[in-house]
């Protein structure tokens, strides 16, 4: 992705500082994201030695890939999203509200920088 390409939508009240940070926010939640997906995808491969292993110890290892699986799928979820906020800003419509129409505060950028709409935004 050619980062002059990227940009804000035009009523969106974000300096061109601004939008690099939160672009390199994305690229670096993304990056993390996928690493951790590939932890707990690794995480979920162990295989038990039904040999060595109680049915306690099973029963907790099944639970914690079924937790693993969980936070995979969340993972998934937010790297959909992001992936979204990096294709408003290849069509300019990023920064502000998919509810309002409204500016997205800088502050809620930085704390979420996928977001769709404002704090204070209705549903």
């Amino acid at each position: 992705m050619v980062e002059s390409k990227l940009r804000t939508h035009i009523d969106a009240e974000l300096s061109q500082t601004q939008v690099d940070e939160l672009v390199n926010l994305l690229a670096v939640k993304r990056g993390d994201l996928e690493d951790r997906i590939d932890r707990l995808e690794q995480q979920m491969l162990i295989r038990d030695d039904c040999s060595h292993t109680d049915a306690g110890d099973a029963a907790s290892a099944q639970e914690g890939r079924l937790r693993a699986r969980g936070m995979v799928d969340q993972c998934r979820q937010t790297l959909n999203e992001i992936g979204a906020a990096f294709r408003r800003l290849e069509t300019g419509r990023y920064g502000v509200s998919e509810k309002t129409g409204e500016p997205i505060s800088f502050d809620r950028l930085q704390l979420v920088p996928w977001a769709r709409s404002g704090a204070d935004d209705r549903t």
